[in-house]
């Protein structure tokens, strides 16, 4: 059986400040953090791929933990503007197996869609259909079905990672 792709962004696992910049649910960071780890390996098995569209972690220590201790076979961190953990693990050659970096942009054909952190106005193959998936975390970036923007940062995806796939599928069957 073949996985699933999952998408999520703006984790900021040991981020402190992240409960109150982005009002989340959360006493305190080390709650948070456990939430989203039991989440996350709640929804993804280790045959799915998981996309992270940026700020993944706050520190390295945080960061390698955290891919220590989630499921996936795959996951791919499309650097955002507070990724200099994930960057410094991979200078270091040390992220675990499994784990790939890839800066600002991840196209995937088979999805038909481009992943970034930031949110585009104009992105590669929109006039063929593609998606526009973003994880930065300003509210006032909505997912939009006509527009073919989807935000999946964590506090516009309910906290989890979503299947992507799925995701589309819906918006659609929306615009239809």
């Amino acid at each position: 059986m073949e996985g699933k792709t999952y998408v999520i962004g703006n984790l900021q696992l040991g981020r402190p400040s992240a409960i109150g910049k982005w009002k989340r649910p959360y006493s305190n960071v080390d709650e948070m953090d456990k939430n989203i780890i039991n989440t996350w390996n709640k929804t993804v098995t280790l045959e799915d791929r998981v996309i992270v569209v940026g700020n993944f972690a706050w520190d390295p220590k945080t960061a390698y933990d955290t891919f220590l201790s989630i499921k996936a076979k795959e996951i791919i961190i499309v650097l955002g503007e507070n990724d200099q953990p994930v960057l410094e693990l991979d200078r270091k050659k040390n992220l675990p197996s499994g784990i790939k970096v890839v800066e600002n942009l991840y196209l995937d054909e088979e999805i038909g869609a481009v992943f970034s952190y930031w949110p585009m106005k104009e992105w590669p193959n929109k006039k063929k259909g593609w998606y526009n998936i973003t994880g930065y975390p300003n509210r006032k970036y909505k997912t939009s079905p006509k527009n073919k923007v989807i935000n999946c940062s964590l506090e516009q995806c309910n906290y989890k990672p979503q299947d992507i796939k799925s995701i589309i599928g819906l918006l659609e069957e929306i615009k239809d």
